[in-house]
């Protein structure tokens, strides 16, 4: 496609926190302290309409941006030799209960609907993360069941879940993204999620069966009294081809003490970092753990052209939406009260690796903050690499 289509339709993930999910109705487990509760009411988000609107319902956005909840994905029609193909530029983002779609060159954000479906039980109530497929097909996950979701013909309205697969073990998974073709299998997308643990797996979208592909490895610079560190996803993984047609992949990640990755204060604040995608790959074709999936950390500190810490991270906690628009990454937040935070949408430098905040969203409970995101696989997208990972 041309650039021009690459740039609209280009935030692979761009939202969500999700409690990228990490959100438990009941039990607040996942990788952040704040869990959702209660039921979806459908009113949480803005009306829609056009990008300038205003918010309505209880879940209004306030910060440094224009404010608004409301505006549609919209469009760009590429009137090439190709018929005049239409490419929608639509992203989107949920909350705990209700699916959201982001404009990537506005930042406007519309409400679709309530999700409605789920078993209401204590792993398969609060939809923990969203991914696209190339067909543009959305699919959602709770901790323990993967959905197709149908989108409602006029918005607001229902999000109607139908189930496509129990995922098997006893890993509760918050994260979710689809690999593009030939990144991790020759002939088809790949489905991945990430569990409680911060481990990534493979999961099969007819059987729920799962192949465990690893964890990002030891962080040496950061020793306690219980041995060495370990990086552990903390919210985010998003899939794309680079400009080179190259399978690359973005991940937010915590430097945790051993079996503390579901506790936050144990750990530290948010990474930017990359996913080694041939560690990743052989992990998937020969189902075994990788050691490591660790690409390089954004930020990272460095001394004689030798890496040797994962420098000071985004700044941010609970970044758990995360995609990337062209050459610049985002990422979205959930509301956290250790320390008090309200959702937020930033931006993450690539030398630094610090976010800026952007905007600020005020959602009222169920809705704590931004739950997942995701955007069709077709798009291209210029991230440049991190520096390689630390000695582990």
């Amino acid at each position: 496609m041309r650039a021009l289509v690459a740039l609209s339709v280009g935030l692979v993930a761009l939202i969500g926190t999700g409690i990228q999910a990490c959100s438990s109705k009941s039990s607040q487990q996942g990788f952040g302290p704040g869990g959702g509760s209660g039921s979806s009411s459908g009113s949480s988000g803005g009306s829609s309409g056009g990008s300038s609107g205003s918010s309505g319902g209880s879940g209004g956005s306030s910060g440094s941006s224009s404010g608004s909840l409301a505006g549609d994905g919209g469009g760009l029609e590429d009137d090439g030799g190709d018929g005049g193909t239409v490419i929608t530029n639509t992203i989107y983002a949920h909350t705990d209960d209700n699916l959201y779609s982001v404009d990537p060159a506005t930042m406007a954000v519309t409400i679709v609907g309530p999700f409605a479906g789920t078993s209401d039980s204590s792993t398969d109530s609060v939809i923990t993360d969203l991914a696209v497929d190339a067909n543009d097909e959305v699919y959602v996950n709770t901790e323990s069941v993967v959905y197709k979701a149908s989108l409602p013909a006029t918005t607001p309205g229902t999000v109607t879940l139908t189930k496509v697969a129990t995922i098997t073990g006893t890993a509760k998974f918050y994260a979710l993204a689809f690999a593009p073709v030939g990144a991790l299998d020759p002939a088809n997308e790949v489905l991945v999620g990430g569990d409680s643990t911060g481990a990534l797996w493979s999961i099969d979208t007819t059987s729920g069966a799962t192949v465990s592909l690893g964890t990002f490895g030891a962080d040496t610079s950061a020793k306690t009294d219980a041995g060495v560190n370990e990086f552990v996803l903390s919210g985010d993984i998003v899939f794309y081809n680079d400009a080179t047609n190259t399978p690359t992949g973005l991940a937010t990640i915590r430097s945790c003490p051993a079996g503390k990755s579901n506790t936050i204060s144990y750990c530290t604040k948010d990474y930017l970092a990359s996913v080694d995608m041939t560690a990743l790959k052989t992990a998937y074709t020969t189902k075994t753990a990788a050691a490591s999936l660790l690409g390089g950390i954004y930020g990272a500190t460095t001394s004689g052209g030798m890496t040797t810490g994962p420098g000071s991270g985004t700044g941010f906690a609970d970044v758990f939406g995360l995609g990337a628009w062209n050459s610049t990454v985002f990422g979205f937040t959930r509301t956290t009260t250790t320390p008090a935070a309200a959702a937020q949408l930033i931006t993450i430098d690539t030398t630094s690796g610090l976010g800026t905040s952007v905007q600020t969203f005020t959602f009222t409970k169920p809705d704590d903050g931004w739950s997942g995101a995701g955007v069709t696989t077709k798009v291209t997208i210029s991230v440049p690499k991190p520096p390689p990972p630390p000695a582990q």
